[in-house]
This record gives structure tokens, sequence and C-alpha cells, in this order.
């Protein structure tokens, strides 16, 4: 049997791999969490957004902080796109819950479409998102559910990892037609 990992970056629980028999979690289980990442203005660290569990266990370690270590910090919403969800996500922190599936065995996240080819099954579709494109700390593209929220009660702007809307910037080498130049890109997880 082949097992798939995905990460959903999405709502609180609606489609927190919902289809019990479809979506199953280590353990028959699924893993909840907040998104975590390296800071913004860092030049070093992490790039990629994981999904962090709500229930860390530590092994060994040493209390308050240090200074020759890596750094791990919440990922919050910078966007008030109007439409982009039924609420605005702007400075909320993401959730995320990370999903395999039994059955199929290979994943893609496609940008620039919110469908999937033919014979692929639409695990879920948003927008775009990655840190800000002048920010010195670069990270990776992913996919946000439509339907994303964000923590409740966390709109504090506290500015640890970023996620934006990503826009097209036909103006170097990003050809014009088909993309519109300044839209907001699609995107889809698909699996098979």
């Amino acid at each position: 049997m082949t097992l798939l990992a995905f990460i959903f970056l999405l709502d609180s629980h609606s489609i927190l791999c919902n289809i019990a028999d479809q979506y199953l979690m280590f353990s028959f289980g699924f893993l909840e969490g907040s998104m975590g990442s390296g800071y913004y203005g860092h030049t070093g660290g992490g790039t990629n957004y994981v999904c962090l569990t709500n229930n860390p266990i530590y092994d060994k370690y040493q209390s308050g902080w240090q200074v020759r270590t890596g750094a791990m910090y919440g990922t919050e919403y910078e966007t008030s796109f109007p439409g982009f969800t039924r609420d605005s996500l702007d400075n909320h922190e993401a959730l995320c819950a990370v999903c395999y599936v039994r059955s199929r065995g290979s994943q893609v996240m496609i940008p620039g479409t919110n469908k999937c080819p033919s014979g692929w099954t639409r695990e879920y579709y948003g927008y775009l998102m990655t840190s800000h494109y002048t920010h010195p700390h670069p990270s990776e593209f992913v996919c946000v559910d439509l339907d994303a929220e964000g923590v409740p009660g966390s709109q504090n702007s506290t500015n640890g990892a970023m996620l934006y809307v990503v826009q097209g910037d036909c103006r170097h080498a990003l050809p014009c037609k088909p993309y519109i130049h300044g839209y907001e890109l699609t995107c889809v997880v698909c699996t098979k």
C-alpha cells in the first residue's frame, strides 16, 4: 500500500482530512497544527513551511534563547485580498493539517489553475502564496485553500513567517499570454 503525505493549508476544521475513509494520519488519525517557517527578515534558516503539531514533545533542551541555533516562527497571513476567503485573513496565524491518502500514490501542486488534469482527483484548490518578493528570507510556494481561516483570536501582527498572495509578473520571462500581469495566481492540489 502506498501512502501519500501532503499538507493542507486550510480552514480550521471543515476540510481537515474530513473524509475518514480516505484521509488518515499517522496512527489512523490526523495531524492538525499551526504553520511554521523561518523569520521573514532573516537571511538564514529554513525556507520551507511546515505543519507543527499542537502537542510538542521535548527531549533534551536548554532553557532560554540560544544564539547558535536555527529558529522556528509561526506563520501569519499578510493579505487583505478581497474575495480570497470568507473573512479577512490579514495578520491571522495560519492553520494546517498533514494528511495522506491510502489509495492514491502520487500528488502534485499545480500553480496557475484550479483544475486537475483528467484522471486526477482534486483534493483542494485556492491561491498560490509565499513570502513577499522584497523580503530577504526566501520561502517556498504553497497552495492555500480557498476557504482558509486563521487561528481564532490571532490577529495581532506578530510578523514571524508571512504568507502573501502571488501575482504573475510577465515583464520577466513569464509569458504575457496566457498570463495576465498583476493577476493573483490560483493553484490546485491533485492526487492519483
